[in-house]
């Protein structure tokens, strides 16, 4: 589903549609393999618009038998309808239009019929009442035997257009599952390809806009935060478990709410043990896995996780040190910056805003919590192997070399599981997207085709 900026401007085409009360349809489907819109430069090229409700042509039959020239009308304007809903949905706003360049009128005539002129002035007008008689575009009319779908007319426009298209933006979403306010972003055509994206710690699903940016022409996107994560709910850990048992069980009720049946999991650190545990309860949902810096091998946690096995072995004597290795700010940072040398490719605002985030009243106890439950991860970690083994799915593998959180020997750990995975180690850190959003993205297309 597309956001729409329906800001109106002082003489804009937004207002007019609102002065005139003209409700613009749902944008139609292709009904073959083809886009509705495609821009280049300035330019808006629409397919062929029919007189469509659904699936079904609401207008059928030729001029001059099956239908008489005010149904011809109604067909054009209806099929011009259709062709500003797609229009609008391409480029969010139809105040983008500069120029309507050209539209042609294929009107299905039987006999000698001579009013195709008249039939393609139901779509004249309606674009006259739109976009002002200043923006009138040049006009061929053909007179044809049929049309796809039995229709009466097809319209074909060419729109001259101000600044780029909105691909599909963003929509920032909240949803009631199991009590609780989960916080999603989402972007993209429904009936694409979905990707369910699991975040990482500290982050959210606001690690993931750099792909949503690269990514939502071709792919329905859907990412949530956790509880305790973002801008969902944050229960009392006195009173909400919070282990990755509990998150991958709000994950499944998030996905069946949504009606997600089938998708690719994009996992990025906590990601991996929420996905692992959703893939091994419902693996049928399961179209492909891309695992970006998480972890599923024992020898994938190096010398920094000495301290944090210590935890998990006693909490009570280790905690202190714990939340210092853990949740600092220059911890936070590291988990940014790596080894990189580049550190000037780096925003800071990265880490100051994720420490700021786990200085709130609550958060040092709730994902203190947390990773103390990471320990049942690595327990886990032969199941998943075993699962790899034996479902041999479709896996792409993302890491970055200056992480430190994680061991560089880990993503060929993954190759040893599922021979065919796709491996690629990125000029990039634990957080890979920081700095290499543009190559991932086209891994990621490379892999989904």
């Amino acid at each position: 589903m597309t956001n729409v900026d329906t800001t109106l401007s002082a003489n804009g085409a937004e207002r007019r549609l609102k002065e005139f009360g003209i409700e613009l349809p749902v944008p139609p489907e292709p009904f073959g393999t083809y886009a509705e819109a495609v821009q280049t430069g300035n330019l808006l090229f629409l397919t062929g618009m029919l007189p469509t409700e659904g699936r079904q042509a609401t207008f059928t039959g030729r001029i001059g038998a099956e239908i008489d020239l005010e149904g011809g009308r109604q067909a054009a304007r209806l099929a011009a309808l259709n062709a500003l809903a797609v229009a609008r949905q391409h480029l969010g706003s139809l105040d983008k239009v500069t120029r309507i360049v050209r539209l042609g009128v294929s009107v299905a005539t039987a006999g000698d019929v001579k009013d195709q002129p008249k039939v393609a002035d139901g779509a004249s007008e309606l674009l006259q009442q739109i976009f002002g008689k200043e923006k009138n575009p040049s006009r061929l009319v053909y007179g044809v035997a049929s049309l796809p779908l039995g229709a009466t007319v097809e319209l074909e426009i060419i729109f001259e257009v101000d600044g780029a298209p909105v691909r599909n933006p963003t929509l920032y979403r909240t949803m009631q599952i199991d009590g609780l306010s989960i916080f999603y972003r989402e972007a993209g055509p429904k009936d694409a390809p979905t990707m369910l994206l699991l975040h990482g710690l500290p982050s959210s699903s606001r690690m993931f806009e750099p792909l949503f940016a690269r990514l939502s022409d071709r792919y329905h996107l859907v990412a949530p935060d956790y509880p305790g994560f973002g801008h969902s709910d944050c229960p009392d850990q006195k009173a909400f478990a919070y282990t990755f048992d509990h998150y991958a069980e709000i994950m499944h009720h998030f996905a069946e709410a949504l009606g997600l049946s089938r998708y690719t999991l994009y996992m990025q650190d906590y990601g991996g043990p929420v996905g692992f545990r959703m893939a091994l309860a419902h693996p049928e949902r399961i179209e492909a896995l891309i695992v970006q810096d998480a972890v599923a091998h024992n020898e994938g946690l190096g010398a920094n996780w000495k301290a944090r096995r210590a935890f998990w072995a006693d909490r009570a004597a280790n905690e202190s040190t714990l939340r210092t290795n853990l949740l600092s700010l220059a911890t936070t940072r590291t988990r940014h910056v790596g080894s990189d040398p580049g550190v000037e490719r780096y925003d800071p605002d990265l880490w100051t805003d994720e420490f700021a985030f786990l200085t709130q009243p609550g958060q040092a106890d709730i994902q203190t919590d947390l990773f103390y439950d990471y320990r049942t991860n690595v327990d886990a970690y032969p199941k998943w192997q075993a699962w790899m083994r034996e479902q041999q799915p479709r896996l792409l593998v993302l890491w970055g070399k200056y992480d430190l959180s994680f061991e560089l020997s880990e993503p060929e750990a993954y190759r040893r599981d599922v021979p065919n995975a796709e491996v690629h180690v990125l000029d990039a850190g634990h957080f890979a997207l920081d700095t290499a959003a543009d190559q991932i993205a086209q891994l990621v297309r490379g892999f989904m085709k």
